[in-house]
């Protein structure tokens, strides 16, 4: 597998406000800080070693420098951008600009793991250099997307964007294949999504989520 451009966008100010009914602010910053050291974690260990975080505005420097923490080392880079645009519109000028494969990441993937990368930057199964692989989310938007030929490609999320994805590649002549994972597809965008960090998270999440929920089921008694 040639070298690949890893992009993670990533939304630091007021995250995740679907789950509002669980965490407050600070908790929710916190939470997506803890779902992107994950993300981060399975890059690492399945040899990414140059990571670009795409934001809208940069974290605050505390929080900038524990994302750094969380992934550079003396092999290990990370950058940070911005762009003020929507997603879709940053995305796409950002691919127009790639030389080389580009791995898009969502940053909120707190069950992923190294395995998951590593069968997004295999070697497709057809011996194609323009091909598109995309990991759905369970309700049928994209969770990681590689993309072989970035300069021709346009992404479209938000809604059911793997179906969308996936017809961009045929439109554009490239191979496409999907790879389905439980691990890769569980997002964390609503209350009821959290049960799945219960029962299959690692390290300190388990224990925050369960902290949250206990402490909102005793603010609605």
């Amino acid at each position: 597998m040639s070298r690949v451009k890893t992009v993670i966008p990533y939304k630091p100010d007021n995250p995740k406000s679907r789950l509002s009914a669980v965490f407050t602010e600070e908790e929710r910053k916190f939470f997506v800080e803890m779902s992107l050291e994950n993300v981060l974690s399975a890059l690492k260990d399945a040899g990414i070693r140059q990571v670009e975080i795409l934001c809208k505005s940069l974290p605050d420097p505390e929080s900038e420098k524990r994302i750094r923490n969380m992934f550079c080392d003396e092999e290990a880079e990370m950058t940070f951008s911005t762009d003020e645009r929507d997603l879709n519109t940053a995305m796409n000028d950002y691919l127009k600009k790639a030389d080389v494969p580009v791995l898009i990441v969502m940053a909120d993937l707190a069950l992923l793991t190294k395995e998951n990368i590593t069968a997004m930057i295999a070697p497709p199964a057809a011996d194609e250099e323009g091909f598109v692989r995309i990991a759905p989310g369970k309700d049928g938007g994209t969770n990681m997307m590689y993309i072989g030929a970035p300069e021709i490609f346009e992404v479209n999320y938000y809604g059911k964007s793997c179906e969308k994805h996936r017809e961009e590649a045929r439109n554009k002549n490239l191979g496409c294949e999907i790879y389905m994972s439980f691990s890769a597809a569980a997002d964390m965008d609503e209350p009821e999504d959290l049960k799945d960090i219960l029962i299959h998270g690692k390290g300190k999440m388990p224990e925050f989520v369960a902290a949250a929920l206990k402490r909102k089921d005793a603010e609605n008694k």
